[in-house]
């Protein structure tokens, strides 16, 4: 009650406080108003005055409510990784993106206007056109869109036709070139630009297309009656995606290897019946935070990592169904070349240089592969014999023997991991390595596939000697067929 007859006896002073509050909330709410529209006024006009002929293009692109995505790798690293002025750009061409669901209207918007349209086309298989590259001119520069054609879970460049003086070199155009989905972000001068510049200049330098031979792909289902196993895509496809993005997210090259690349160039798919994926990567590119990316990874961990880090590194990844494997390529004058290891043994792959990588469209995702795959494929399994795939009785004409681990460096040649990332010290990690080892092993280094700078002590020694001398060539020869025996076809 005593309240009640306090806002009673106050009531006049209450409304008017309630009134100042609204006058107040009106006002803040005007003033807010008025930064937006200033804000939205600034947005669209350039922050810096510019009489570019390139700018009149895009302003009349963005006023015409065009989305356009700066994707010229020279000028994205002129503005924003050395920062220098738009209007200071001496280029006679700048290459921009437009999705193809805008290009009708597009070119319809552009009629009737101060600028020169030429387009570049395709007549597809279905007999319809296809408008790859729209050239706009205005005194005497030209900006260029190259129109991303949707492909699966990215987006084709196709090639450009329309000629162009000797002097212009297109980045996008010069080739069929696939460019991963972008998030952008406005520019002052009304275009858009990838968030992350410095990301997808590095996806550039791999974004050359390649198709698989669909003529062999045919010939395996129609004439040789090899077919896609489903139930093999089910437990491959999303580990292989995983370690395809964290690679470049990671910004590591690498490439489908062995029968992985045989299955996507052969069968447009994989080899039936294979129960493991191979990824090839640059050993001078190798950094921890690999591995640290794949320890007790939920959907392709890291369970064994083997060799060292100079010499025959490989890490084994395992879903609980399907493994995959990371092999690093170590360049040697003209060629490169990736362990492989038995037991104690270790072989060697001879590989091209691979100098330069590609994209490929596998399963609707973007993965990379050697820009000579037809090279690659005679390397490692003999010219053109890859061709006639093999069910049984193959043995890998590209594995040559090469050496047996010292005892320091078999120390340190194996790491085992749990599923949540632990390195294993049980007696299984032990045992690993004991079982090819002289030496009484009570402790797994604490180093990662590195020996130490300092001088290591061997333990002591077994009264049981448990490892022989080196085994021959051709005993060896017949393990490899027995462990490859898991892949049953090639």
């Amino acid at each position: 009650m005593g309240l009640l007859r306090f806002l009673y006896h106050h009531k006049s002073v209450i409304l008017f406080l309630f009134f100042l509050y609204i006058c107040l909330w009106f006002a803040i709410q005007t003033f807010k108003q008025s930064i937006d529209l200033q804000n939205n006024q600034k947005l669209n006009r350039p922050k810096r005055s510019s009489n570019s002929s390139f700018f009149f293009i895009i302003n009349h692109l963005y006023q015409s409510n065009f989305k356009i995505l700066l994707i010229d790798p020279f000028v994205l690293e002129s503005l924003y990784i050395y920062q220098l002025p738009f209007d200071e750009l001496d280029k006679q061409l700048i290459t921009f993106a437009i999705i193809d669901e805008s290009v009708q209207l597009l070119l319809q918007t552009l009629q009737n206007t101060p600028f020169s349209i030429q387009t570049s086309t395709t007549i597809l298989t279905n007999h319809k056109t296809s408008i790859d590259h729209i050239f706009i001119n205005y005194e005497h520069k030209i900006l260029h869109l190259a129109v991303l054609h949707r492909y699966h879970s990215f987006y084709l460049v196709h090639q450009n036709h329309f000629l162009l003086s000797d002097q212009i070199h297109l980045s996008y155009g010069d080739k069929l070139r696939a460019v991963e989905h972008i998030e952008s972000e406005l520019d002052e001068y009304l275009f858009y630009y990838p968030r992350n510049v410095s990301h997808f200049i590095w996806l550039y330098e791999t974004s050359e297309f390649l198709h698989c031979n669909r003529h062999l792909a045919d010939q395996m289902e129609n004439e040789l009656h090899i077919y896609q196993n489903a139930s093999q895509l089910n437990i491959s496809v999303i580990p292989m995606r995983n370690i395809a993005f964290a690679l470049d997210k990671l910004e590591k090259r690498y490439w489908l290897a062995g029968g992985t690349l045989l299955g996507w160039y052969r069968h447009c798919g994989l080899i039936p019946f294979t129960l493991d994926a191979d990824f090839g990567l640059y050993a001078e590119e190798y950094e921890e935070n690999i591995r640290r990316y794949f320890l007790g990874n939920p959907i392709t961990y890291l369970w064994g990592a083997l060799g060292l880090v100079n010499d025959s590194l490989e890490f084994r990844l395992y879903t609980g169904r399907f493994t995959l494997d990371l092999f690093w390529a170590y360049r040697n004058g003209d060629h490169r070349w990736c362990g492989y290891q038995i037991n104690r043994v270790k072989f060697r792959r001879t590989l091209p240089l691979l100098e330069k990588l590609c994209s490929c469209d596998l399963f609707g995702y973007r993965f990379s592969v050697p820009c000579s795959p037809i090279e690659y494929l005679d390397r490692e399994y003999g010219k053109n014999k890859w061709k006639t795939p093999l069910e049984k009785n193959y043995t890998w004409t590209n594995m040559k023997y090469h050496s047996i681990w010292n005892d320091i460096s078999w120390m340190y040649a194996v790491r085992l991991y749990t599923r949540q990332g632990k390195l294993r010290k049980d007696n299984f990690a032990i045992d690993w390595i004991s079982k090819h080892f002289n030496y009484s092993l009570a402790s797994i280094p604490s180093f990662l596939n590195v020996i130490p700078s300092d001088p290591v002590t061997l333990p002591p020694l077994k009264k049981n000697l448990v490892y022989g001398p080196p085994l021959k060539k051709k005993k060896m020869h017949r393990k490899i067929r027995k462990n490859e025996g898991k892949i049953n076809w090639i």
